[in-house]
């Protein structure tokens, strides 16, 4: 099954790193133009954007901090201006700051909240607006296994990630009549820098924890989005997509 993504302007989140830098490649694998948004990456947002190029496709980076309505405004000030619309938009970026409840400071609340669930309706409010005048567009929210599953010390990242999906529903059925879809992908245990210390800290023990008998790669959840954000899936909205291996519900 070919994904043709020509034509189609597409902003990545946090799209230097990890899951973001792999989606932002094989978005313009697939044709489109990629936005790589990155907050303090610079370097290797210009890694990727290179990678891309050297490859023969489109993009930009952009700086902004999403959690920032000011700066989300930028963001957008400057793809209308560039590109004058927008096609699809992944909101992926996050940070992670664990503690246990008793010992979380409202800065480590905060800082998860504002930049997993604050950013993801700033820049889903500016896409929606340039999206409903084409009666078109994709937004795909990067949740995760910890709305589903809990995690010690995680109280923060659980409430961002768990807030993403019912925002993901509420946004499907306010945009869905304007052509506008709009999905949450729930990656599980997956091989970046983010989790390194989670997966050093669980060990041994993450055989058991995963049927499918290996950590996910940031390929395996990039190549839902690209499905997800094409023409193939129009008819998919408002849904919660576990890309785990199994491990939800093993």
């Amino acid at each position: 099954m070919k994904i043709d993504l020509a034509d189609k302007i597409a902003l990545v989140t946090g799209g230097a790193r990890g899951i973001g830098r792999e989606t932002s490649l094989v978005l313009a694998e697939a044709g489109a133009t990629v936005i790589i948004n990155y907050k303090k990456s610079s370097e290797k947002a210009e890694a990727v954007s290179n990678a891309i190029s050297e490859r023969g496709g489109a993009c930009c980076i952009f700086q902004a901090d999403v959690s920032d309505p000011q700066e989300t405004t930028r963001l957008f000030d400057h793809i209308r201006d560039k590109y004058g619309k927008i096609d699809i938009l992944v909101n992926n970026a996050g940070v992670i700051k664990d503690n246990l409840l008793l010992s979380m400071r409202l800065s480590e609340w905060d800082a998860v909240i504002d930049t997993n669930l604050k950013g993801a309706f700033l820049c889903a409010q500016k896409a929606a607006e340039m999206m409903i005048v084409r009666h078109s567009g994709k937004i795909i929210n990067m949740s995760s296994i910890a709305s589903q599953k809990a995690v010690r010390g995680q109280s923060n990242y659980a409430a961002s990630k768990g807030g993403l999906v019912s925002f993901t529903r509420a946004c499907a059925v306010e945009l869905a009549g304007k052509g506008i879809q709009v999905n949450a992908v729930l990656p599980g245990l997956i091989q970046t820098d983010m989790t390194r210390r989670t997966i050093k800290r669980a060990g041994d023990k993450i055989d058991g924890m995963i049927p499918a008998g290996r950590i996910g790669t940031p390929s395996d959840v990039a190549n839902l989005i690209v499905f997800l954000v094409s023409d193939k899936a129009d008819y998919i909205t408002g849904q919660a997509i576990l890309v785990d291996g199994g491990m939800s519900v093993s």
